[in-house]
């Protein structure tokens, strides 16, 4: 019987902290502006500074064309891009917001491209959301 009470006891203290528990957060105008600015900010944004895979860098085109037509091949659901900063072409694959989250394909893409490295570029959050989605 004592243990009855005891637990009754212990369910009614605990019910009365719960209800006690309840916190309401009154937060200032400008904390409340400076959020909107920031968030509003943020939608703004287009571009984040990400990272890519860079396949292949050369300086000759046809090297450039056989890689991307083997890239195509091997992985045709994924795009790539090529760009000419003379006199080197990069081709570079994917979009990721973590150096941590292209490693494992790096890993991969070594086996058949040797010279591929993580490289940082401008990435457009849309693409992001597309390569990890």
């Amino acid at each position: 019987m004592n243990m009855i009470r005891t637990l009754l006891f212990v369910l009614i203290m605990l019910s009365s902290v719960m209800a006690i528990g309840q916190v309401t957060v009154k937060e200032e105008p400008v904390v409340t502006q400076a959020m909107d600015t920031y968030m509003t900010r943020n939608l703004e944004e287009n571009i984040i500074r990400g990272w890519r895979i860079q396949i292949i860098t050369t300086d000759d085109r046809r090297e450039m064309d056989l890689a991307n037509q083997k890239f195509s091949m091997l992985y045709p659901h994924i795009k790539y891009e090529w760009q000419h900063n003379a006199p080197y072409y990069q081709v570079r694959i994917g979009a990721y917001e973590k150096k941590e989250d292209l490693e494992a394909f790096l890993l991969e893409l070594k086996k058949e491209f040797p010279s591929a490295i993580p490289v940082q570029d401008d990435i457009k959050k849309e693409d992001l959301i597309e390569s990890n989605g």
